[in-house]
């Protein structure tokens, strides 16, 4: 058990945390790498401090396991990466201006180019040969260069001092049948992009279309790499119906707070006037430090919100700035210091990131961000000895 307190409060003050299985990003890396073949690189993607796991555990553990290339678009982030001694390369996603390209460089991190200003300052910058891989926007309309001048774009960039296309990449997400089908049209039209180039001598050693929406569904092109991100965190990125999870693992195990309060209440017909009473069926209610600013957000009108202890399902009444108050109903036998299980499994019953989602009116992603940097990160393998109690 590795524990991170690196984001948020320290446990032993603020008794809620999240915990993460490593073995589960392990199933994961390796599924993709069976699925894609060896000589398929896999540039690992870690934006968003890797979708809210942790960038710096997870760029180690990535790392060790022989990821190609880690991607982000976080300076933050990727100098985290490098003061804790990953040396794998990293790709800077788009977000940066030209004048960030010196510190890039300076870091050992590659920049993504779809603009002249940028490549000229990496041109400017560079004090030996530099690589950068260029974005090409095939039809998502975010960023990149737009794919009818992507071809003369890449050549006037080729043609800088000091300045190596180490790859060239698209990105085209979707999430239902009709998504998937405009997805495939962009990746054929980026190949063909990638054929003329290589046809008329100009060699890019890395193209990436591929993403983990295409991976799902089964699609594969003609390019020597994929970019992951969904999948390698065991996230859905279509609707169920296009295809499924498995066996890909969450590798957000779970969302847990200490129970710091038990509130005991008389049959006064008064108390369900107002307040968290309304709604309480039990005569007992329990608090937990996890509130609007430890990322746990209000669940929408009648969404039937919950938390397991003692592997009963109990429900939300109520979330404030920095708690979280649930009825206990019967359940007598509980004391302070008790787990509760916010998200993840509790004996036989499991609050699904998904659900929690769903309560909470927004997308697995968005439960993702609101946790992030707000609490404390425990990292979990087969290999530990044992879970402390943090």
């Amino acid at each position: 058990m590795v524990e991170n307190a690196s984001t948020g409060a320290p446990l032993s003050s603020h008794p809620a945390w999240m915990e993460f299985d490593f073995d589960a990003l392990a199933a994961n890396y390796a599924e993709l790498q069976r699925r894609v073949g060896p000589d398929v690189k896999i540039i690992a993607s870690l934006k968003a401090n890797a979708y809210g796991h942790g960038a710096v555990a997870v760029a180690g553990k990535l790392a060790a396991l022989g990821a190609f290339a880690l991607s982000t678009g976080s300076f933050r982030d990727a100098v985290a990466i490098r003061d804790s001694g990953v040396t794998t390369p990293i790709v800077m996603l788009g977000g940066n201006l030209p004048l960030a390209v010196a510190e890039y460089l300076r870091h050992d991190l590659m920049p993504t180019v779809y603009n002249m200003a940028t490549a000229k300052a990496v041109s400017d910058a560079a004090n030996r040969l530099a690589p950068v891989y260029i974005k090409v926007d095939a039809g998502m309309g975010r960023l990149g260069v737009e794919l009818g001048e992507a071809e003369s774009f890449i050549r006037r960039v080729v043609a800088l001092p000091r300045v190596v296309v180490a790859g060239v990449y698209t990105h085209l997400s979707f999430k239902d049948a009709e998504g998937r089908d405009w997805s495939k049209r962009g990746i054929e039209r980026f190949n063909a992009l990638i054929a003329r180039l290589r046809d008329d001598g100009v060699d890019i050693p890395v193209t990436q279309a591929v993403a983990s929406s295409n991976l799902m569904v089964g699609y594969m092109d003609g390019c020597n790499a994929i970019s992951p991100g969904h999948l390698l965190y065991g996230l859905p990125s279509v609707e169920p119906d296009l295809a499924t999870i498995a066996p890909f693992r969450p590798v957000l195990r779970a969302v847990k707070a200490r129970l710091i309060h038990i509130g005991e209440f008389p049959e006064d017909p008064a108390l369900k006037e107002g307040g968290y009473h309304v709604n309480r069926q039990g005569r007992r209610t329990g608090v937990v430090p996890l509130g609007l600013y430890d990322g746990y957000r209000k669940p929408r009108s009648g969404a039937p919100a919950a938390v397991l202890l003692k592997g009963r399902r109990l429900s939300v009444l109520g979330v404030s700035l920095e708690h979280l108050t649930f009825d206990l109903l019967d359940l007598d036998d509980v004391a302070i210091g008790e787990d509760v299980v916010v998200l993840g499994t509790d004996g036989d019953d499991q609050i699904t990131l998904e659900e929690l989602a769903d309560w909470q009116g927004g997308g697995v992603l968005d439960v993702l961000m609101n946790f992030d940097g707000r609490l404390p990160h425990r990292y979990c393998a087969a290999t530990d000895t044992g879970a402390r109690r943090p």
